[in-house]
């Protein structure tokens, strides 16, 4: 279970969240759990990991049904090999060069997001093609952050 702070009409809440199936979520908050189904998010399911931040909902959180606001719309298609930022937030440090030999899980970079620092892991083994951001500069879901060829 991981704990994440969720905003519902403008007041911050501290929630435990727990992935049940593609899309439903268990949240327990002050010693109650509710079933939650997310949907609408503009976004497949599939590509939405446990522990991730859970947007803003406009229904209580004893509703049956969260829904997010509406996202933009998705960042245009980028091409096989280029590693894109999973959520919102700032990159702390590139912990690789143009050049450089990686292998497959290979920490390319720490992103900041909700006060947590994460580190993405390259997907594939090969070599750094194009390093697309700079330490410090914030970044959008699905943003493109470092080409491995």
């Amino acid at each position: 279970m991981a704990k994440v702070k969720v905003i519902v009409d403008g007041v911050e809440y501290e929630v435990e969240v727990e992935e049940l199936s593609s899309g439903k979520f268990r949240v327990s908050f002050e010693g109650e759990s509710y079933e939650v189904k997310a949907k609408d998010l503009g976004i497949p399911l599939s590509t939405v990991e446990m522990p991730a931040p859970v947007s803003s909902a406009s229904a209580p959180v004893s509703s049956a049904a969260v829904s997010a606001p509406a996202t933009p719309a998705a960042p245009a298609p980028v091409g096989e090999g280029v590693v894109t930022a999973p959520m919102p937030g700032k990159v702390l440090k590139i912990l690789v060069s143009e050049g450089e030999e990686v292998k497959t899980g290979q920490a390319l970079l720490t992103l900041e997001a909700m006060k947590m620092e994460n580190e993405i892991p390259s997907p594939k083994d090969g070599i750094v093609k194009k390093i697309h951001v700079k330490e410090g500069d914030t970044v959008d879901t699905g943003q493109p952050l470092i080409e491995i060829g």
